[in-house]
């Protein structure tokens, strides 16, 4: 099953799927956790949920030091290490059935191959329970190009 929080862009969902986890404390995976400064978005980290450690994954083209870059979306980079890095201990969930994965912001870049778009492919086909974060208005693009059959809307924010 795939359980979907949803809502607009900054409605919550991250904070959502953080009370769901913290309120039941079974399975695991990541959140993103986004930092601020003067008004801008300077970082997003990942926060994997089972054992509170962090990964850089985004951080502003102002502030990409000597990382390379998995790929780039408006003036945010993606980085290749926290993106492999995230990979890796969700095909080590995969592999040990843990049940649910959460997995935060499925979005543009996924549609367009890119981001988490190959971990999600090995999501869906592993069958297991899933937590995702998908904005309102991709949703149904999102379940038709990663072919998800059943899903459930969590809360629609």
């Amino acid at each position: 099953m795939v359980s979907i929080v949803t809502g607009k862009i900054n409605s919550g969902k991250t904070t959502q799927m953080l009370a769901r986890y913290l309120n039941n404390p079974v399975g695991d995976g990541f959140i993103s956790l986004k930092t601020m400064k003067d008004g801008r978005v300077m970082k997003y980290d990942l926060l994997q949920l089972s054992n509170n450690h962090e990964t850089p994954f985004v951080v502003h083209e102002l502030d990409l030091l000597n990382q390379e870059v998995a790929t780039q979306l408006g003036p945010y980079c993606f980085l290749k290490e926290g993106l492999d890095d995230v990979e890796k201990r969700i095909e080590q969930m995969i592999q040990k059935s843990v049940e649910p994965i959460y997995l935060d912001e499925i979005g543009v870049l996924e549609l367009k191959g890119q981001g988490f778009s190959n971990i999600l492919k090995k999501l869906v086909a592993s069958k297991l329970d899933l937590v995702l974060s998908i904005r309102q208005d991709l949703i149904e693009e999102v379940k038709r190009q990663f072919k998800m059959e059943e899903t459930e809307i969590l809360r629609d924010i």
